[in-house]
């Protein structure tokens, strides 16, 4: 068993919207899983997901109850094992993901719960000891999540695409977190549906627009730069989307830690101290998606051998030509490492609170790049402070302070008394000066983001001649339920100086049509 506080450290932490004090804690969910979704892929996929989601709401929750007829799985779980039996599997998954911090259960019992929620059907007769209950449903590309009594009719399951079903999931896990932490504003959803395909907001499932069959096409090469929460989300999406042909390749230089395990969905605790890239790789290799895992920075990606890679990707990068690229890094340094790239297509998805967001960076005048508004930070200014701090303490004072943090005190005695660059002090004293605060984050908002992402990939490399004219800016908000596409201008002051360089490069190709 694992302490509670770190896994529940970012999602208890404040945030826009929310109650400063926990509204309930050790809440208990009843999940009920009729017999035609419980044997369907979007059935399963939605109640997995929902679970993968649940059991990370560490502290908010205590036991999930799942009721389902027993069937063969279809899914294969997150940590990439093939699940044989539905839905014992998703306790194996839950104990995976949080070593037994929420309790799992596919047994039915009487006992009452705080939350019920129905996969696909409304019960015909509820129970006094469901407590608040919602219904849920989720298919193709549309998503619906509501009271029970607002739903218009029955739906039924009718493909493997893992879109709307993870939507769902996503909204279902935001409603018992905002009931459990408690809104200041924004409201609780009770009749809202969603397309991802068009980006329209109904209450009428029919009146949703479902998108194309995904299974079977092919991806091109993706470079997914920053695989924590958001980069978890996508490549959760991208395995399970049954392409027929993928390439991927992951780029981070950071490892697992507790407080990542209420939001990294493809990471467990086994997993813990190792290289974010290993877990996501771990996913899309099972799932049969080409993976080239690169554990370091973008600028040592571009400038390493990397040995391995797939030639004709290779030969791009060696010429600096990166066709997609999806941005999932969290800084502004790093944010214009990849602009300074200039991608081809190039994406990025982001949280901040309770909003997900992806942006389709349009590459033209007037649209704003992603290094508009992501200065970088001024990293070398803090790393002197620390410095400063550090040799202006008592020798005894800085041993305290130096163990306290888990650093190798010798190394950084040595680097203090010679400065010297390159060594692990340097190195040491950098990670933790440029470290950024814990700011809240929560699962579900990570996953609306990389829904987003997954969403503008596919309409711009996949369905561009059948996709709908979006705009570049795409937010859901589980704050109020709100989902919106918007445009938004580039900025003077940027250090790309973009408008400049995409001037340049629209001549460019003007001269050579001409």
């Amino acid at each position: 068993m694992i302490a509670e506080n770190g896994i529940a450290h970012r999602h208890l932490l404040p945030a826009d919207g929310l109650e400063e004090m926990l509204q309930s804690e050790h809440q208990c969910v009843r999940i009920i899983v009729p017999e035609q979704w419980a044997s369907s892929y979007a059935g399963q996929l939605l109640t997995s997901c929902l679970v993968n989601l649940l059991c990370r709401q560490v502290k908010l929750i205590c036991r999930i109850e799942i009721i389902s007829p027993e069937t063969r799985a279809l899914i294969r779980l997150p940590n990439g094992d093939v699940a044989r039996d539905f839905p014992k599997c998703l306790k194996t998954m839950a104990d995976w993901a949080v070593n037994g911090a929420v309790t799992i259960s596919t047994t039915q019992t009487d006992a009452a719960v705080d939350y019920t929620i129905l996969v696909g059907e409304a019960l015909s007769e509820p129970n006094l000891n469901d407590g608040h209950v919602l219904l849920l449903i989720g298919d193709g590309w549309r998503a619906w999540v509501g009271d029970p009594l607002c739903a218009r009719r029955s739906v039924y399951p009718t493909t493997s695409n893992p879109l709307g079903p993870f939507l769902a999931a996503a909204l279902a896990a935001g409603e018992i977190f905002k009931r459990s932490r408690g809104i200041l504003r924004g409201k609780f959803l009770t009749e809202a549906g969603y397309s991802l395909w068009s980006g329209a907001v109904s209450s009428d499932w029919d009146a949703l627009e479902d998108g194309p069959q995904i299974a079977g096409s092919a991806l091109p090469p993706v470079h997914l730069m920053g695989v924590g929460a958001v980069g978890n989300a996508l490549a959760y999406i991208i395995a399970n989307l049954g392409l027929s042909q993928a390439y991927v390749i992951p780029i981070d230089d950071d490892r697992y830690d507790d407080t990542n395990l209420n939001r990294c969905l493809l990471a467990g605790w086994s997993d813990l101290g190792h290289p974010k890239v290993d877990s996501i790789s771990r996913m899309l290799l099972a799932e049969d998606v080409s993976v080239f895992p690169f554990f370091g920075t973008i600028k040592s990606y571009v400038g390493s051998g990397r040995t391995g890679l797939r030639s004709d990707v290779a030969s791009q990068v060696d010429d600096l030509i990166f066709k997609i690229v999806v941005s999932c890094v969290d800084k502004g340094s790093p944010r214009q490492d990849i602009q300074g790239l200039w991608p081809h297509l190039l994406l990025g998805g982001s949280t901040l609170d309770l909003k997900a967001k992806s942006n389709l960076y349009m590459q033209q005048p007037g649209a704003a790049c992603l290094a508009c508004f992501n200065p970088r930070e001024r990293d070398g200014e803090r790393i002197r402070v620390l410095e400063s701090r550090l040799r202006n303490m008592p020798p005894e004072e800085r041993g305290c302070f130096l163990r306290g943090h888990g650093f190798d005190v010798s190394a950084v005695e040595e680097y203090l008394s010679s400065a010297k660059c390159g060594s692990l002090g340097e190195a040491a004293l950098r990670d933790f000066a440029t470290l950024p605060p814990p700011e809240f984050s929560a699962g579900f908002v990570s996953l609306g983001a990389g829904l987003l992402l997954a969403t503008t990939l596919l309409q711009n490399a996949v369905f561009s001649e059948a996709g709908p004219r979006r705009r570049a800016m795409t937010t859901l908000n589980f704050l109020n339920g709100g989902f919106l596409d918007t445009g938004f201008g580039a900025d003077d002051e940027c250090d790309q100086r973009c408008q400049d360089h995409l001037s340049m490069r629209i001549s460019s190709e003007t001269r050579e049509l001409a």
